[in-house]
């Protein structure tokens, strides 16, 4: 259960090389924050898979596979909300333009946008200052005194806003 005061709000960034093995500290700083507001195992989880499928999409799609570029990711979270923005100096892709496959069609790559659209409440792409892509993704959580009152529960602690 998050003891947070209702205004609190607090902010991570960290500037990372566009490379995949830098992930792996973000994915613990994400789990290490979302610790924090006390979010379930599962969401956390989820959270991590969407931007993790954001950053790699950065990396191919913006950086064209390029490893040594510069993403920048903020995190943004209190009691009733967890933002990722991720800024990227890359090649701006119209997410209009982005086409993933279908979900039957079983093979790796093609549905990270699909994953940060299921997993987040809100997910928006902008052609940033730079010329690349500034991806904001939003999850609003449930207060624990409201998710245990409409769930039953005495576990309290936040999931997805509905």
């Amino acid at each position: 259960m998050s003891k947070l005061p209702p205004d609190f709000v607090q902010m991570f960034r960290v500037s990372l090389r566009s490379d995949p093995q830098y992930l792996e500290a973000l994915r613990t700083l994400i789990s290490e924050t979302t610790n924090i507001l006390g979010l379930e195992e599962e969401v956390t989880t989820k959270i991590v898979l969407a931007v993790t499928e954001a950053c790699a999409n950065v990396i191919r799609h913006c950086y064209g596979g390029a490893h040594g570029e510069r993403m920048d990711v903020t995190l943004r979270f209190g009691p009733d909300f967890y933002e990722v923005q991720i800024d990227d100096w890359g090649t701006f892709v119209d997410p209009a333009t982005m086409k993933g496959r279908e979900l039957e069609d079983v093979k790796p790559g093609g549905l990270g946008l699909h994953f940060m659209h299921k997993v987040m409440t809100s997910v928006e792409f902008k052609k940033n200052q730079w010329g690349g892509t500034t991806l904001t993704m939003v999850k609003k959580l449930k207060p624990a005194s409201s998710a245990e009152s409409s769930q039953g529960s005495s576990a309290g602690t936040p999931e997805r806003e509905e």
